[in-house]
């Protein structure tokens, strides 16, 4: 705690909730919320999502918000790699079989939401994946476990635990119950990437990572219909 409350933690937390708060904020006018309130209720809470990050996953012997050079570079290279890996599945098999559920579905405003139609929504899904989901679903999780347990592998079978669940809810919630397994699973294997790199590279490299799972957007088609007012 003493930690968390520290001078220097909250000028980082400070800094890092203004960058995912920008991040955000194309993604939150898309979704039609209204955005003032949105965005100054999304740098408060991203102010105490941050400062926990950077305190917990110290305290858990994680790299944190800020690495040494060599520990950047190489998770940026081996983020290259799993996006070069990942990227044609996303594109020739989970898009396909996830926009058609979708549609079948009746949710056309939320395929819209997946799958933007014009180039600046989807750039504000990428930078939204970059930002707040990394730190939210991957990073917060992932330097809570790992400060209490003191294992950052027991930490990441949380986290995947955890984002399987929030994965079957939505699945459910959307009306995709019959494709639950794997879109399910879909959801998990990133997170977990996401979550072993912020562990092992640091939040950077993480969150380089959680912008390259939203490539696949550039190369699928427009989604159908107008946006259903969520993010």
């Amino acid at each position: 705690m003493r930690l968390f409350l520290t001078t220097s933690n909250l000028y980082k937390s400070a800094a890092l909730a203004g960058l995912g708060t920008l991040m955000s904020a194309g993604r939150i006018v898309h979704g039609g919320m209204p955005p003032v309130l949105c965005i100054s209720s999304m740098f408060l809470m991203l102010m105490f999502i941050a400062g926990a990050v950077n305190a917990w996953g110290q305290c858990a012997g994680m790299p944190g918000i800020v690495t040494a050079r060599r520990t950047f570079l190489l998770g940026l290279l081996i983020v290259c790699i799993l996006v070069f890996l990942i990227l044609p599945i996303q594109v020739f098999w989970l898009d396909p079989a996830l926009k058609s559920a979708m549609l079948k579905a009746g949710r056309p405003g939320l395929t819209a939401l997946a799958y933007p139609e014009t180039f600046a929504w989807r750039v504000s899904l990428l930078l939204w994946s970059a930002g707040f989901q990394t730190l939210f679903m991957a990073a917060a999780p992932m330097a809570l476990a790992a400060r209490i347990t003191g294992r950052w592998p027991v930490a990441l079978v949380f986290c995947a635990v955890l984002r399987a669940l929030v994965g079957r809810l939505q699945v459910a919630e959307y009306g995709l119950a019959e494709h639950a397994l794997p879109f399910t699973a879909a959801a998990v294997f990133p997170a977990a990437i996401a979550c072993w790199l912020f562990a092992r590279s640091g939040l950077a490299p993480a969150m380089i990572f959680g912008a390259g799972m939203s490539l696949h957007v550039f190369f699928a088609g427009p989604g159908a219909g107008a946006p259903a007012g969520q993010p």
